[in-house]
């Protein structure tokens, strides 16, 4: 499980919140948000509702949202207000107070390629044992008798590239530590956005 808990000011707008929480996961892409709640949506596509401003959903302490990041994959996050505090002006600027579990890697594959990759890693070739792939094409070749040799090829085929495809983005990530949380480093991403300049409030 994946946790960050921030301190941002209410006045932040939808993309200012999806850049924070981009660079809070260490992804450079964009492709998209979408925000749910209270029976309404809000995206990145609408010009319409992607101003919108977090005090506009008026929400509650422990009252939640979901957040969309990454509207190809669909990762969801759900947001929840622990607490809802006065600010002053000069301290508008998101900071990081704690979280657990890494970031998934950005392009690998959306929550399910994630869990492809992190079960590869741990059971390694054990995995694609082809005697076992084998002996389950048999089971499902049985069970469709009326089906044709090409459509367990096709399975075969595809099996041997999605394992490939796993390994490749294993070799491209390195060794993934799901566990892996840094204050620290959370912290830093942000403060690199704000020198940047790229971050307006």
């Amino acid at each position: 499980m994946v946790i960050r808990l921030i301190s941002v000011p209410d006045c932040m707008e939808f993309p200012e919140f999806h850049k924070v929480m981009r660079v809070l996961l260490g992804w450079e892409g964009d492709l998209g948000y979408i925000v749910r709640v209270h029976g309404q949506e809000f995206n990145s596509f609408r010009r319409k509702t992607r101003s919108k401003a977090l005090c506009e959903l008026k929400l509650h302490r422990q009252e939640k949202f979901l957040y969309i990041c990454d509207t190809l994959h669909m990762w969801e996050w759900d947001v929840r207000v622990i607490d809802i505090e006065e600010g002053v002006e000069v301290d508008n600027f998101p900071v990081c107070l704690g979280g657990r579990g890494a970031a998934p890697p950005e392009h690998c594959g959306g929550p399910t390629g994630y869990r492809l990759m992190l079960k590869r890693q741990t059971d390694g070739t054990a995995m694609s044992d082809p005697l076992l792939l084998e002996a389950g094409i048999e089971l499902f070749a049985a069970a469709c008798p009326d089906q044709r040799a090409a459509t367990w090829d096709l399975l075969r085929s595809t099996l041997g590239e999605a394992f490939r495809s796993l390994d490749r983005r294993l070799k491209e990530c390195g060794t993934l530590r799901p566990d892996r949380f840094i204050l620290s480093e959370a912290n830093e991403r942000l403060v690199e956005l704000q020198q940047c300049g790229s971050f307006r409030l």
